[in-house]
């Protein structure tokens, strides 16, 4: 059996995650405009509390599917299961961690430099073919299946998605080359 994998929090990265060289790994909250000190042991709370907007299309997609809801219906199931969840995180989790005082909110790099930095040519020219034939074949599947109304906005929604990616690799890969990074 392979070994766990062990998330360090200095491993974190994300909107409002800061690295701070005297405390460390720090969430900024902005709502209470606070930033709390996460530990590794915080860690694997943190990831789920990313996932919360995922988590909660899956439940109501789920509610939708087995319970034959319309569209309205399955969008307020939504939105109660991400704020009970958002709420239960506040104060659940974020009131039990240490508050940061007088910390530095340093300048972070974007996203582009960082994939400029963390992959490699190979990678991002791999990433952004595959991009390009999701932009191609997602709304073109819709096309070729029929889709109507709601379905086929979500394959065109898939389709400019990675149309996005795309778009972000390719200025990484740019980058890359430019400023060899």
């Amino acid at each position: 059996m392979p070994k766990r994998r062990i998330i360090k929090a200095s491993d974190l990265s994300g909107l409002w995650i800061y690295q701070d060289p005297k405390r460390g790994t720090i969430y900024y909250d902005i709502l209470s405009r606070k930033g709390y000190i996460l530990t590794t042991s915080d860690v694997q709370k943190y990831t789920l509390y990313t996932a919360l907007l995922p988590l909660s299309v899956i439940v109501a997609v789920m509610f939708m599917s087995l319970f034959n809801l319309n569209y309205i219906t399955t969008a307020l199931i939504f939105a109660a299961v991400y704020i009970v969840g958002a709420i239960f995180f506040r104060f659940w989790f974020f009131y039990k961690l240490p508050v940061a005082e007088k910390w530095n909110r340093a300048k972070k790099e974007n996203v582009f430099v960082y994939m400029a930095r963390a992959y490699t040519k190979t990678r991002l020219i791999i990433l952004i073919v595959l991009s390009l034939l999701l932009t191609i074949t997602m709304p073109l599947y819709g096309i070729i299946e029929q889709y109507s109304g709601l379905n086929l906005y979500a394959s065109y929604a898939a389709g400019g998605l990675a149309f996005a990616g795309m778009v972000i690799c390719l200025v990484a890969l740019i980058l890359k080359n430019k400023y060899n990074y």
